[in-house]
């Protein structure tokens, strides 16, 4: 198989608004994307117009594809099993329909990639020399091709989710140690998912039915890797800036908030007065959530990519820091990097022959 790279055409964006219009037509108001290489001028694109469409469920086809379908669009794939991605096709212009949900990691990432494109010159003629590289090769699959751009999709990723980091005023509650904060690690503890359990029972008997998600993440959740004796957890609320709605019974219940952080998807964080607990609170559809999970079940999963990244935790550990958060910063590259391998192994499988752009 032979994969058609076409140079930049400035009709590329006149045929996505084109898409957009129809679309908009009948989902008014609808939450709607230009995404893939065609969405970046000057980048050689196989020419498809991927469009990325937000919907609250994608599971709930009835909300949205009898509008598409009346508009010409008909669904080709659905991937239940990730992220309950759909793809549909447009009536006349080659056009593959992007659906996620509200909240999908998905997202940023693909409007990450795009934007960092648009605006690195050295990265976008990298993955156009990419491309243009590996077209020249016979393929069995595009999804093989795919594959095969991974390694520099994920490396100009990384370097745009460390370039382009979400505001985040970080307001602390409670004061912080300062200066000479020493790392300890400790092989991991057969016993930490009892003392999530016990976390997990205190929640539940102070929030109640509040609690939409419940979930040990972390270090401490993954078998065989190294960590701080401190056990992750992240809460899902309807509403983590309502803190009257579950502060007061947390802390009730024996923990102290900690830290505020508005711009960081109104992330909240609490502690106990007893064993080392980090309850990060967050509201639904919060990507952040997704990443935590993907980076849990990776590192889970991959002993390649456990041992990485234990390898720059026991590096980083051996120094004395000004701040905790300071060794939390400095593994932001590599934390950065395996999350995007979580993200995009499941990219490029196999999804009933689609092309991907």
């Amino acid at each position: 198989m032979n994969i058609e790279l076409a140079d930049y055409d400035a009709a590329w964006p006149g045929l996505y608004q084109r898409e957009r219009d129809r679309v908009l037509s009948v989902l008014p108001g609808a939450e709607l994307e230009h995404v893939g290489s065609t969405s970046v001028p000057g980048l050689c694109a196989k020419p498809v117009i991927d469009l990325l469409l937000v919907v609250d469920d994608p599971d709930d086809e009835a909300a949205y594809v009898p509008a598409l379908e009346s508009a010409g669009y008909w669904v080709q794939v659905r991937e239940d099993d990730w992220h309950l991605h759909r793809i549909l096709k447009g009536p006349d212009t080659n056009v593959n329909l992007h659906v996620f949900g509200r909240g999908c990691a998905q997202v940023r990432r693909h409007l990450l990639f795009r934007d960092w494109l648009r605006a690195n010159v050295e990265d976008r003629e990298l993955y156009a020399r990419t491309k243009r590289e590996l077209a020249a090769r016979e393929w069995e699959r595009v999804q093989d091709y795919a594959r095969a751009k991974s390694a520099v999709v994920l490396e100009i990723l990384a370097r745009a989710y460390v370039g382009s980091p979400l505001p985040s005023d970080v307001e602390y509650v409670t004061p912080s140690q300062v200066g000479n904060v020493r790392i300890t690690l400790e092989d991991h503890n057969p016993d930490w998912p009892a003392w999530y359990a016990k976390q997990e029972a205190r929640i539940r008997g102070a929030l109640g039915s509040k609690v939409l998600r419940l979930e040990h993440v972390g270090s401490t959740s993954v078998p065989g890797l190294a960590a701080k004796p401190l056990i992750d957890i992240v809460l899902v609320v309807p509403d983590s800036a309502d803190e009257d709605a579950y502060v007061p019974a947390l802390v009730e219940a024996g923990y102290y908030l900690r830290l505020r952080e508005p711009g960081w998807y109104a992330h909240r964080l609490l502690k106990d007065h007893g064993p080392e607990v980090n309850l990060h609170v967050y509201s639904p559809a919060c990507e952040d959530v997704e990443r935590m999970l993907v980076f849990r079940d990776l590192l889970r999963a991959d002993a390649d990519a456990r041992a990485e990244y234990e390898a720059v935790k026991r590096e980083l550990a051996a120094r004395t820091w000004g701040r905790g958060q300071d060794y939390a910063d400095a593994k932001t590259r590599v934390v950065e990097r395996l999350i995007l391998r979580g993200l995009e192994s499941a990219e490029v499988r196999t999804c009933a022959g689609t092309p991907r752009g």
